[in-house]
């Protein structure tokens, strides 16, 4: 199929092309020290203020009230839409990316008979690879989406939960595959867990029809609610549906769908015949599950079994599952599950941010799920330099260029900006809720509130990266201009303690981790290594041609952009022997420069 440009500008003028672009480019919201001010949004931002509101707020804008809870069951049934209404939106979208001119522009108008209905689809097709498409069906949404509804519904299906009005599992159950986006999906899977036991104390009985649900996405949900659900300490909280909901499980087609029940009941009833189902499943699961399924197993095992490494090809994975089934055989008698305190340290996603790295403008932040597919992206980022994840899902964001850290949900609206320093690069989110931030000539320290605790200031403006050490220190890898980078230790009051270190040459992209209590992760220029702050020696190393981010992962792995790699740069994973287990590769102009995997 031919490009975007290709098919549109021999129809448009320059004058019309930048006409349509202005009018799909929509008032948003700046938050510059503590005022609002207007500014143009990128091309693709939603048709509302981008603007953080409260529940009542948003519920408002839909002339709703989280008091009425048969007006929000209706809302959320009017953007429910049957089968044969899915089939016909999606041709619709398909047409999209026509080769005739015409053809598009009325599958755009069409697409807007819909309304909010579109909404999720329409989402779901900006992402598309064909650029045609993906833009088509902004500018669709620019149309369809005149109040927030990605905060409507969510705020609607907090308020149904707490009013628990008659039908509200069923709605939420039919709306679940019109979501708005994964952040209102996993909005509904945790309400129907709530709502998972009825008022006769059974089972809710649109959860147990929803086993048999034709749309794997639905099964899923009702799988986990009815296994999650209910109260009281027993592990089987839910007896009467358990029978059928195991039955279901140990029936499912869909792979992802079969984990997500065996993984539901694993963790849940804590019964042990569902390890081995899981460990059969290895040579065919997507990435992320494999990811999830090792921090488990190794949290059982403490390591990894002779050939039980996850590497790459299907062939090294069936070896991988027989070796894990060997060790299941062997030691599985001895495995107490129920005593077992598992901490999810892996949920299976991936979070990369990608650079203009030719003309340091706007990047990107996306998320890869479990089918390495993206789930979410921020557009229109200055120069992002560091992205780090904060227990309540939203993102803090340096963007260098712009002398600020926002913090951004996953829709990409503003929450918070703060102007700071001169050019920073790195991020770190405090285990007591603060942020500490380095900058190019300074370190700052916030605690939860946002006030300053904290500032090292240094005139030489040659810092690099840096990082809190485990102990509280900071380490800082500086350089102006020698051939190798220089590691500053700062103690926890942000004061120099005249400690250094001499690492190899780094530049302005590259950047650092933690691997330990006093070992650290330096991206040089020909490699990533490990040096042992105790004795200042390099202790591993894996040789890689400008490294931009590492990261040392719960298998002992190690996560590595390669920003400048071409064509367009990538991410891999490699073992400690050094071979690759798995890569991403950059798609555009814009290329991966930090990869984080979570």
């Amino acid at each position: 199929m031919a490009g975007f440009w290709f098919r549109l500008v021999p129809m448009l003028t320059l004058a019309s092309l930048c006409a349509v672009v202005a009018a799909a480019e929509p008032p948003a919201v700046r938050v510059l020290q503590g005022k609002r001010l207007p500014v143009r949004g990128p091309l693709g931002t939603s048709a509302v203020a981008a603007e953080p509101l409260t529940d009542a707020e948003a519920l408002k804008k839909a002339h709703l009230n989280e008091t009425d809870g048969g007006k929000l069951i209706e809302y959320l049934q009017q953007r429910t839409l049957t089968e044969t209404e899915q089939g016909r939106i999606a041709e619709i979208i398909k047409r999209f990316g026509a080769d005739d001119f015409e053809e598009r522009v009325r599958a755009t108008e069409e697409i807007e008979a819909f309304g909010p209905a579109a909404i999720g689809p329409l989402k779901a097709a900006s992402r598309d690879a064909d650029a045609e498409v993906a833009f088509r069906a902004r500018v669709a949404l620019h149309k369809v989406e005149t109040v927030p509804h990605t905060a409507v519904a969510a705020a609607a299906v907090r308020a149904v939960v707490k009013l628990k009005p008659e039908g509200a599992a069923t709605a939420l159950i039919g709306f679940l595959p019109l979501a708005d986006d994964e952040s209102v999906a996993d909005v509904i899977r945790e309400a129907l867990i709530s709502l998972a036991v009825g008022k006769d104390g059974k089972a809710e009985p649109a959860l147990v029809a929803a086993l048999t649900d034709p749309l794997p996405v639905r099964r899923a949900a009702a799988y986990a609610a009815l296994i999650r659900g209910g109260t009281g300490g027993e592990r089987i909280r839910i007896k009467d549906a358990y029978p059928q909901v195991r039955e279901a499980i140990l029936k499912e087609t869909d792979l992802d769908t079969r984990f997500a029940g065996l993984w539901a009941l694993a963790l849940t009833s804590r019964e042990k015949e569902y390890v081995p189902e899981l460990i059969a499943l290895i040579p065919k699961l997507p990435r992320g599950r494999i990811w999830q399924l090792e921090d488990f197993l190794l949290q059982l095992a403490g390591s990894h079994p002779k050939d039980g490494r996850f590497l790459k090809s299907p062939e090294s994975l069936a070896k991988t599952r027989d070796a894990w089934q060997g060790w299941w055989k062997e030691k599985g008698d001895t495995v107490d599950l129920a005593k077992l305190a598992h901490k999810q340290r892996v949920a299976g996603f991936t979070d990369i941010l990608e650079l203009d790295v030719n003309f340091g403008g706007p990047g990107r932040l996306i998320s890869l799920g479990h089918d390495l597919k993206e789930r979410w992206r921020i557009t229109g980022i200055n120069y992002p330099t560091d992205a780090r994840m904060a227990p309540n899902g939203h993102y803090f964001i340096v963007e260098s260029n712009n002398n600020w850290v926002t913090e951004r949900d996953t829709a990409g609206t503003v929450i918070n900006r703060r102007t700071i320093g001169q050019q920073p690069v790195n991020v770190n989110l405090l285990p007591n809720g603060g942020q500490l931030i380095i900058c190019r000539n300074s370190v700052y320290e916030f605690d939860k509130a946002g006030e300053q605790k904290q500032h090292y200031q240094r005139n030489t403006y040659d810092i690099l990266s840096g990082h809190r050490l485990p102990n509280g220190d900071t380490l800082l890898v500086t350089n102006n201009g020698q051939q190798k980078a220089t590691g500053v230790r700062l103690d926890a009051k942000l004061k120099d303690t005249g400690k250094t270190y001499s690492f190899g040459q780094v530049y302005n992209l590259q950047t650092m981790d933690v691997a330990g209590d006093e070992k650290v992760l330096i991206c040089e220029s020909t490699r990533v290594a490990e040096y042992d702050l105790k004795t200042g020696k390099q202790t591993w190393k894996h040789d890689c041609n400008n490294p931009s981010s590492c990261q040392r992962l719960i298998n002992g792995n190690m996560l590595i952009c390669l920003v400048n790699q071409q064509p367009h740069g990538r991410v891999i994973e490699v073992d400690p022997s050094g071979e690759v287990v798995w890569e991403y590769e950059g798609k555009d102009n814009l290329r991966p420069g930090r990869a984080y995997r979570r």
